[in-house]
């Protein structure tokens, strides 16, 4: 897996960048803070985008039912593997990390398989 560390100010064109690619992916959004461990904030939902709004200095990473939103972020790092873009990492002004874990969705047999035709 290869990491990718972007500056503040490519925020927007990234986040653009990678919510056009990401359509029908699932997400896990993890918060690791150095007070209180690992928190679960979302269990693979569908993810809808990604935006960075410099007016607010706020991220928002939005999954089908739920916003999540990092605010001041300062570090973002994208994961690259095999199968392209895997996971994004951010880190806030309180060093609190925001990592959201990517998969395809499961994928249902074709019904002629299920039939036995």
């Amino acid at each position: 897996m290869q990491s990718q560390k972007f500056d503040r100010s490519e925020f927007v064109g990234v986040c653009a960048a990678v919510s056009s690619g990401l359509r029908g992916k699932r997400a896990e959004i993890e918060v690791v803070s150095p007070t209180y461990g690992i928190l679960i904030e979302a269990r693979w939902l569908p993810l809808i985008g990604i935006a960075y709004d410099p007016a607010q200095d706020a991220m928002k990473i939005m999954l089908d039912g739920l916003d999540h939103l990092v605010f001041q972020p300062r570090e973002m790092y994208l994961d690259f593997g095999a199968g392209g873009f895997q996971s994004l990492g951010i880190l806030d002004q309180r060093s609190v990390w925001q990592i959201v874990s990517l998969r395809d969705p499961p994928m249902l047999p074709r019904a002629a398989a299920v039939l036995g035709a």
